[in-house]
């Protein structure tokens, strides 16, 4: 009954909203688990690896001119098939998708967890702020992490289709999640300001 009262408490709607929200994470956290196991569905065999590579500075002939001539394009990523990786390249390529899909599921529950305390009316509790708080650091760990593999897995499939006698990007990422970081970190800095202005505002009533 307290939940229902407080002051941050949602209105009907509001609740019903965030309710979905729950929801939705669910889903979201289904997919991402189906996508990390349709990944190591495609590595684990350990022969004829499919693995994205970003290029920079690279072209390619491809046949979109007149009756199918040649046009040089500009080449950002390709899809490189890897017949035998060596051992660390395809632990890396393991333990990429799994890494990345742990990561993505944790923030998910984060988020479910998040969404179930605000239509509970416990925007403002701590464990909500450390809620927010895991959120970032489960990102920040997660991209840090798969950064790495990432890059030991396009490496090693550069290395492996060249006989290491290519000489290209030595590291890539997605800053994306660095940004979402920061957001989070910000909103966890907000509303432990919010908890302490509501807690003293409590103290002087």
């Amino acid at each position: 009954m307290a939940a229902e009262t407080a002051p941050t408490a949602l209105d009907r709607s509001d609740r019903v909203g965030m309710y979905l929200t729950v929801a939705l994470a669910v889903i979201g956290a289904v997919v991402a688990v189906w996508a990390v196991v349709a990944r190591l569905v495609e590595v684990l065999p350990g022969s004829d690896v499919p693995v994205l590579v970003p290029f920079v500075d690279e072209t390619a002939p491809l046949p979109i001119g007149p009756n199918g001539a040649l046009v040089e394009v500009d080449v950002a990523q390709a899809v490189v098939v890897v017949p035998d990786p060596a051992p660390a390249t395809w632990f890396a390529l393991i333990a990429e998708p799994i890494v990345i899909g742990l990561a993505v599921v944790a923030a998910i529950g984060l988020l479910a967890a998040f969404a179930w305390n605000l239509a509970h009316g416990r925007a403002f509790s701590r464990g909500n702020v450390r809620v927010v708080l895991w959120a970032a650091a489960t990102i920040a760990a997660g991209w840090f992490l798969g950064s790495m593999l990432t890059t030991m897995g396009v490496n090693g499939a550069l290395s492996a289709v060249s006989e290491y006698t290519y000489d290209g990007v030595l590291f890539g990422t997605d800053w994306l999640p660095f940004w979402g970081v920061l957001a989070l970190g910000a909103i966890g800095a907000a509303f432990q300001i919010g908890g302490r202005l509501q807690r003293e505002t409590e103290g002087l009533v």
